[in-house]
């Protein structure tokens, strides 16, 4: 998905995130979110990134696969954002699998990871958001329900469910009319919210 926008690529130096979060902080911006078709994580300057905006009074946000994080790198940077949402489009491990297109022993990876997360998120009384996220294809219907219940195994503070957004020359080939034969199914994920965990349907 991510291949339709490929961009030319470059690298982002430490001076040149480091400049440009000091012009954001001056010009008053208010909130920064590293959510982009990549994977920010990745990044040599990516702790650096979230640890300097917040300290400079950034809210600092971020979309990530997951796969990169690790307990100490949780420790460092979950006090530094406003939220941490966790792109995981399947809630069974062999469909995360191939719907990912990565190897199975990543769910294992991601899932702890992410248990990670909340444990240090509960010990420190951090007021970081955690929550994961389902791109939903018409054709991966079966992993809805799966995806609902794990984000609350899991401890999260919300699971939100969206459709896949097809480029203009529908490269994708995402059939949007089989979108209601989910409603049921979304609706029963829906029903799985409670006063610590919602689950968010983008019905819109």
């Amino acid at each position: 998905y991510a291949m339709l926008q490929e961009n030319d690529r470059s690298v982002i130096t430490k001076d040149v995130i480091t400049n440009f979060l000091d012009d954001s902080a001056k010009m008053g911006v208010r909130g920064i979110s590293l959510v982009s078709d990549g994977e920010s994580t990745l990044s040599p300057v990516f702790d650096h990134s979230v640890t300097y905006g917040s300290e400079l009074g950034i809210s600092m946000a971020v979309g990530s696969n997951g796969y990169a994080f690790s307990k100490a790198r949780s420790e460092k940077v979950l006090k530094h954002l406003t939220y941490l949402r966790i792109n995981f489009s399947a809630g069974e491990k062999d469909r995360y699998a191939q719907i990912m297109g990565v190897k199975p022993e990543a769910y294992d990876k991601v899932c702890q990871n992410i248990r990670d997360m909340v444990a240090i998120k509960q010990r420190d009384g951090l007021a970081v958001t955690l929550g994961i996220q389902m791109v939903l294809m018409p054709q991966d219907g079966d992993q809805i329900l799966p995806f609902a219940k794990l984000g609350k195994e899991l401890g999260v503070d919300y699971a939100v469910i969206k459709h896949c957004s097809d480029d203009e020359f529908g490269t994708l080939g995402v059939d949007y009319g089989k979108y209601k034969d989910l409603y049921s199914q979304l609706q029963e994920a829906e029903s799985l919210s409670s006063d610590n965990y919602q689950v968010a349907i983008k019905w819109s």
